[in-house]
């Protein structure tokens, strides 16, 4: 008889030299708020985030629960403020990458230093993500991180605080790697 090989617990922790990815805590609700209310930050999200605080907290428990069923996120923080999130980001248990990063923390490399290691540490092998066709600097982000341009889906979705009408959109899909 074979043996099947469990699937790899995804770590609570993950370090790079400026950051810290950890699990979500209720403590985290007031910054993420204040992300999820910046309009320019989720301009181009297909759900626009319109709730209140309380509603945040009811996703960090989603966000808890989700680790059981294999969608795990992670909040991000610098390594010398580990209470103040910056971003967040999100894999599914098809490697369907989600996430955002605070604007003052854009153009400092942050968001390919946590790509880098999300690949790494998680042994992502099939990574994708679905943007909008015209958010230019994240696909030169997931390029650089080994991303492929796999398909364009013209009118595909709508991103309501950009146009309420649908958008082209690009599905990135992480190149494939020989592994050892």
């Amino acid at each position: 008889m074979s043996e099947q090989s469990a699937p790899q617990q995804a770590p609570d922790k993950i370090t790079t030299a400026r950051l810290v990815l950890r699990r979500p805590v209720l403590s985290d609700a007031g910054r993420l708020y204040a992300m999820f209310t910046d309009p320019d930050l989720f301009r181009y999200s297909p759900v626009p985030f319109t709730g209140t605080l309380t509603e945040v907290k009811h996703i960090i428990v989603e966000w808890d629960e989700g680790w059981d069923k294999g969608l795990n996120t992670y909040v991000v923080v610098r390594k010398e403020l580990v209470d103040e999130p910056i971003g967040f980001v999100n894999i599914g248990p098809d490697e369907e990458l989600g996430g955002a990063l605070m604007h003052e923390f854009s153009g400092q490399g942050l968001s390919e230093e946590i790509m880098r290691v999300l690949i790494s540490e998680l042994r992502l092998t099939k990574a994708w993500t679905l943007i909008d066709a015209k958010v230019a600097p994240l696909i030169r982000l997931l390029e650089k991180v080994d991303f492929h341009v796999e398909k364009i889906l013209p009118r595909h979705r709508v991103h309501p605080q950009v146009s309420s009408e649908k958008r082209d959109c690009v599905l990135m899909r992480q190149n494939l790697l020989e592994r050892a």
